[in-house]
């Protein structure tokens, strides 16, 4: 427990770490959070549940999981946790939706930010909040729309961030999309820092050993409970 709460500290801070101890006393919800919105006039909040996202395919929409924007504080803390050179690293977040994680991201100078969304209606809502965004960030972000097996990643060290965007079966095509592109251009780094690290998700990593798990960081609140990998294969 004492690890717990201190990894939470470091995660999102002493006070909201004491309102999670206290079982939401100050009735915390993360869904509710429009502090990051009323501070940069946009729509990055609130949840949209799965039955709502506009995905025409049945399949690939019971594989994707609701909308919840991350709380700017827990973003940044694991981008510094990364410790690396942003300016040598671009940042692809998996299932952007409105953008929130992008616009964080941006903070920080990578080569460039870029949000993966297959949704249409949160693409369109995450190009709104971008135009206020526009010449304020320390990186250029692109928004692109689609299927995630179809996304070509860019060439170079990268970030990979997703916070719990995928079902198993659809988490398993994409690490392994992910596997040939890294195979594809040996040496380069690759990072994925993975949000709401639950059972289900570590245990489809287990299945792809190059994707070796550097870090586990608990959190009094298991929605921002993370784990880090890198892409490593054997011999590496």
């Amino acid at each position: 427990m004492r690890r717990v709460v201190r990894e939470s500290i470091g995660l999102i801070g002493f006070r909201m770490t004491l309102r999670y101890l206290a079982i939401y006393l100050l009735s915390y919800k993360p869904f509710s959070d429009k502090s990051y919105d009323r501070q940069h006039e946009t729509d990055t909040g609130g949840m949209v549940p799965t039955s709502e996202l506009d995905i025409e395919d049945e399949a690939t929409k019971w594989q994707s999981n609701l909308y919840l924007g991350s709380p700017a504080r827990v973003t940044r803390h694991l981008v510094r946790s990364l410790d690396i050179s942003c300016a040598d690293y671009s940042f692809i977040d998996y299932g952007s939706g409105k953008g929130r994680a992008l616009f964080v991201a941006a903070e920080f100078p990578f080569k460039k930010v870029i949000g993966v969304e297959i949704s249409q209606a949160l693409h369109r809502v995450a190009e709104t909040n971008l135009a206020k965004f526009r010449g304020k960030t320390s990186s250029e972000i692109e928004l692109w729309r689609g299927n995630a097996l179809d996304y070509e990643l860019p060439s170079g060290n990268l970030v990979l961030h997703m916070y719990h965007p995928f079902g198993p079966d659809v988490l398993k095509l994409v690490l392994e999309h992910i596997q040939r592109a890294a195979e594809e251009e040996p040496g380069r780094k690759i990072l994925i820092p993975y949000l709401f690290s639950i059972g289900v998700a570590k245990a489809v990593f287990r299945e792809y050993p190059a994707f070796r798990l550097v870090r586990d960081e608990l959190c009094v609140n298991n929605l921002y409970r993370w784990t880090l990998y890198e892409y490593k294969p054997a011999g590496s």
